[in-house]
């Protein structure tokens, strides 16, 4: 796939402008842990020049692919894509991903756990396997608070098992579907043909009545929701109906990544760890709840500081 993206590699002046977002980490200390030094990896990969070893795959996996870095490259490289690329030439995984992969194949969810389904109208929301794990309670009490039948489809979108570098082919249900509904950007990625709806925009065009109160929430945009899908003031005007809106220093476009995508959490704990700490610092002395909407962004926050997610905000504030 790297030949897809040969001009655009030749395109990187090694200016590294990209590695402005990363200053601020304890782990960025070599050449490639930048985004400059991957699309380097890349390119010497699709010239022969480097051959696979299990440190070049830990290179290429060593990304979240937020996009965050292509908002400070002045040539506007893609370089999310290019080591999308680059993953998807590799003959290796890494084991974590490797256990990923059996689990999606063998259970249809990358942790091996049981799906939720449930038969309902023709309104349908997809899962997953991160909402099912951390809040498939909320979502039955919340379309249970809104009177809606809903049809709940479980499983894995497939789009963690696709960012390492894997194709895989998913089917919906063949089922009479009106809306489509989501709170996970993975899954709206997965199956966008199918015109998805994020919660929070399936919620506003209820005209919901919500209760108020005066806590302060910081609200994180997720790069696929925000930077993938264009998704940032939806989640924004619930937040300010229920209570005080606050925003991070860097937000919108230029929001920074937690590291809570489920791939790279697992083979990069510590950093993954270390964007989560740097956002959960600027929450606690803005003195506000995180709000966030995605469940990989909420399942890893929580660990760090005071979260919620949106489907939670949502559901415990229904008048």
């Amino acid at each position: 796939m790297l030949e897809k993206y040969h001009d655009e590699m030749l395109s990187c002046t090694a200016c590294a402008f990209c590695k402005k977002s990363y200053y601020v980490y304890k782990f960025a200390q070599k050449e490639s842990d930048y985004p400059k030094g991957k699309v380097m990896v890349c390119y010497g990969l699709f010239s022969k020049e480097i051959e696979e070893d299990m440190d070049v795959v830990k290179i290429l996996q060593k990304c979240t692919l937020c996009r965050r870095c292509e908002k400070d490259c002045p040539s506007m490289i893609k370089i999310s894509d290019i080591i999308w690329a680059g993953r998807y030439d590799l003959k290796n995984l890494l084991p974590e991903h490797e256990k990923m992969l059996q689990n999606f194949e063998k259970y249809n969810n990358i942790f091996g756990e049981k799906n939720y389904e449930k038969e309902g109208s023709e309104i349908t929301f997809f899962m997953g396997c991160l909402v099912s794990k951390e809040m498939k309670d909320v979502v039955i009490s919340l379309f249970d608070k809104l009177g809606i039948d809903v049809t709940v489809i479980g499983g894995c979108c497939g789009y963690p098992i696709e960012k390492i570098g894997r194709r895989v082919k998913i089917k919906l249900i063949e089922k009479e579907m009106d809306k489509l509904i989501f709170s996970c950007p993975n899954g709206m990625l997965a199956f966008k043909e199918f015109k998805p709806m994020h919660i929070s925009q399936f919620i506003l065009s209820l005209n919901v009545n919500f209760l108020k109160n005066n806590k302060n929430y910081i609200y994180h945009d997720s790069s696929f929701l925000g930077r993938y899908l264009g998704i940032y003031d939806e989640p924004r005007e619930i937040i300010k109906r229920i209570g005080n809106l606050v925003e991070f220093e860097e937000n919108r476009e230029m929001a920074r990544q937690c590291g809570g995508e489920i791939e790279f959490k697992i083979a990069f704990p510590q950093e993954a760890g270390e964007m989560a700490e740097y956002l959960a610092r600027e929450a606690k002395k803005k003195d506000a709840i995180i709000v966030t909407t995605s469940p990989h962004c909420y399942s890893h926050l929580k660990e760090y500081g005071d979260v919620v997610d949106l489907l939670q905000l949502v559901e415990e504030n229904i008048k």
